[in-house]
């Protein structure tokens, strides 16, 4: 694994946006270490609580919120206001653009998890080599 990887937890409504191809973007307050080709692995918070997929990195934009919204409107399922609220307080907002998503023939459930000693974060955290071939490996 050459790229860098990351363990991103999300709430089911957005992990679906993205299997399904409707959410083209993940909306960061704080600019996450991706480049092109970086692999993304969603967790999907409660009541789910389970790996199960992950998405390849296309870009990643760094933009004042006008240009940022008017980039990801049509393509982060989020409204406008909703858009707002997330980045309150900021001037700047980050958009982790998806090249191709993908769900798991098998999730990863959280006890599972646990045994191999990866935590879900909050947010997001990233991976090593070793964590990621062992997430893998469970597909």
């Amino acid at each position: 694994m050459k790229n860098k990887a990351l363990l991103l937890s999300l709430k089911p409504r957005f992990a679906d946006a993205i299997f399904s191809g409707e959410k083209r973007f993940e909306l960061r307050r704080v600019k996450p270490k991706l480049t092109l080709g970086d692999l993304v692995l969603v967790y999907v918070t409660a009541p789910r609580s389970q790996l199960e997929g992950a998405f390849e990195v296309s870009e990643v934009f760094e933009l004042e919120l006008k240009a940022l919204w008017s980039l990801v409107s049509k393509s982060c399922a989020l409204s406008k206001a909703e858009f707002l609220q997330y980045y309150e307080g900021k001037e700047i907002g980050y958009a982790v653009g998806i090249k191709r998503a993908w769900q798991m023939e098998s999730s990863v459930g959280l006890d599972q998890l646990r045994a191999e000693q990866i935590l879900p974060p909050q947010g997001y955290r990233y991976l090593s080599r070793q964590e990621v071939s062992c997430l893998l490996s469970n597909e």
